[in-house]
């Protein structure tokens, strides 16, 4: 009954990941370049194609759930303002989660996004911003295209630690980059705790661990940390990412216990 019951599962989570797919490549290669060519202005438009994406993202959740793969439980405030959103990375899954609290949000993705066939469109036409190659020249075009996002009355969504979590209570080292712009647009830093038990979709982890058991997920949305209001010292992007990951990373021990 348990290898039965193992198979069961193995053959839903190999539907939601189709499922998944589908979606992405309906977004990204018909609904969102119609919207985008459709009259109007350009960050209106963008902003339109973002809300019909976390339809999507919204239903994906919800099938997640009803198959009983994930338990998501989300708790806090959002902000709804513009703001600099970042988050412990866990998991694979977690960038997903966020889109749904974030209709309007715009993430950071690594480059090598660009080589996957799934993802590629979506990321491009949806006007996200493409991740570091190490460069001087890369941290300023991220400063400046996070801000012009901004700018536009965007939320920008990153994980600062630039790869998945070790665990699911370590917090690694945060790059300061993204914490320029919000310095630089002068807006808030809503600092997100994830939390999964056990870890899922991880780091070095196979989409088949992911099926043996119910996994839960939760996702806290921790009190704003405006710049102005921190001690002069730490109003930097290096003082504030420190800070930021001192209250996620405290929080997340704490939902360990």
């Amino acid at each position: 009954m348990r290898v039965i019951t193992m198979a069961f599962r193995m053959a839903l989570t190999a539907y939601c990941f189709a499922q998944f797919a589908v979606q992405v490549l309906w977004l990204g290669k018909w609904v969102i370049p119609r919207i985008l060519k459709s009259r109007g202005q350009s960050v209106e438009k963008r902003s339109r194609a973002l809300y019909h994406a976390q339809k999507h993202v919204s239903f994906y959740l919800k099938t997640l759930s009803f198959f009983s793969l994930v338990e998501f439980h989300f708790r806090g405030k959002v902000l709804k303002e513009p703001a600099v959103i970042v988050a412990n990375h866990p998991s694979i899954l977690d960038f997903i989660a966020l889109l749904q609290d974030y209709p309007n949000g715009i993430c950071l993705y690594k480059s090598q996004t660009r080589s996957n066939p799934v993802l590629v469109d979506f990321v491009t036409v949806a006007g996200y911003v493409e991740g570091m190659d190490g460069s001087r020249a890369a941290s300023k075009r991220i400063v400046d295209e996070c801000c012009q996002r901004l700018d536009e009355g965007h939320q920008v969504i990153f994980f600062p630690e630039g790869t998945r979590s070790k665990s699911n209570v370590s917090v690694s080292r945060f790059r300061s980059t993204g914490f320029y712009a919000a310095i630089r647009s002068d807006v808030p830093v809503q600092p997100i705790a994830i939390y999964c038990r056990p870890l899922f979709l991880g780091k070095n982890q196979s989409w088949s661990s992911f099926s043996k058991a119910k996994n839960r997920m939760v996702i806290e949305y921790l009190e704003p940390v405006r710049v102005e209001t921190l001690p002069a010292e730490m109003q930097t992007a290096k003082g504030v990412a420190d800070h930021v990951r001192g209250i996620i990373k405290k929080r997340v021990n704490e939902l360990d216990a």
